[in-house]
């Protein structure tokens, strides 16, 4: 990631959010600063990075940004607490000055987080995006499956009928809920949980209070059926050896609906390739009773505002 594509992509980023003040006006004062040359937070950014690949152009900027809000949930005394309608503050005042001040000397966190944080976030109307194949391919036949998600975060969307209930979803024929993800988010952790807030924007006050609804919902369900939802540590390159190996497939009474969502578009050509083979050379053993679901922005658009729903089932 070199300093004048990160300008580039925070441009597109403030452009996209012009609807929110604070986070438009942190992207733009950032590409402010870089542009007129190498601060010394800068020159930590890119060391935090040096070993990151970005593939999708939103991934930089928007981890950029979850870090920064992180930092001002879990910490009162931060500077940008005061402009963070999250944190209790106001959109009505330019943040640029807090902002300079936080960047003047930030927590070892914030760079730690930049060099191995994964954002997880949670868009309502999307992850719900699932429970339509369910009933197209399963509920239809009365099958049981398993439910399993690629880079589940916390296990949000696996849960999208607790909170988002369609009408004649069958819940009941879920055998199980699964998600994989490198490092599983835990709903009732603190520090989890703020991670998971600060991946949406700190001005955008409704999507957080959709996200503390669903949060609460799972905390309240898994605590009185602790195997509501079943949270793995597995990298998504990983994902087809893991239900190869943990869900058996011989029951013809049983069958898989595996998905990934927002995942597959931050790979590069090459590693798709490889994860789409493995899912297929895992499906095979399902037949008609595998599913594999993407939601997904569409790869190769640069610039991509369309979310393509793709089904794949392996027969023969």
């Amino acid at each position: 990631m070199t300093k004048e594509e990160f300008v580039s992509q925070l441009e597109r980023g403030a452009l996209q959010a012009t609807a929110l003040p604070v986070t438009s006006a942190i992207l733009l004062w950032t590409a402010e600063q870089l542009k007129r040359g190498d601060p010394a937070w800068w020159k930590q950014v890119a060391k935090a990075w040096e070993k990151r690949a970005f593939v999708a152009l939103s991934e930089a900027w928007s981890l950029y940004l979850t870090c920064l809000h992180f930092e001002a949930l879990s910490d009162a005394e931060c500077e940008l607490v005061p402009y963070f309608p999250s944190c209790g503050g106001t959109a009505e005042a330019d943040p640029s000055v807090a902002l300079a001040r936080f960047l003047a000397s930030p927590p070892p966190s914030f760079f730690e987080n930049l060099k191995s944080g994964q954002r997880r976030t949670y868009i309502a109307s999307r992850a719900v995006m699932w429970t339509a194949p369910a009933m197209l391919f399963f509920q239809r036949r009365d099958l049981p499956y398993y439910l399993v998600e690629v880079n589940a975060g916390a296990g949000i969307n696996l849960a999208a009928d607790l909170f988002s209930p369609m009408k004649g979803f069958d819940s009941a024929l879920i055998s199980a809920r699964v998600g994989l993800e490198p490092r599983p988010l835990q709903v009732e952790d603190i520090a989890d949980r703020r991670w998971l807030t600060a991946g949406i924007w700190p001005d955008n006050l409704p999507a957080i209070t959709e996200l503390d609804a669903a949060l609460d919902k799972i905390a309240q369900r898994t605590r009185n059926e602790a195997a509501f939802l079943q949270l793995a540590p597995c990298p998504p390159e990983k994902a087809a050896a893991f239900v190869t190996k943990n869900i058996p497939s011989d029951d013809a009474e049983v069958g898989l609906l595996i998905y990934n969502m927002g995942t597959t578009v931050r790979m590069t050509d090459a590693a798709y390739a490889a994860y789409a083979a493995d899912m297929v050379a895992m499906l095979r053993a399902w037949g008609e009773r595998g599913l594999w679901v993407e939601v997904e922005s569409v790869r190769g658009d640069t610039y991509s505002t369309t979310t393509q729903v793709r089904l794949h089932r392996v027969l023969g």
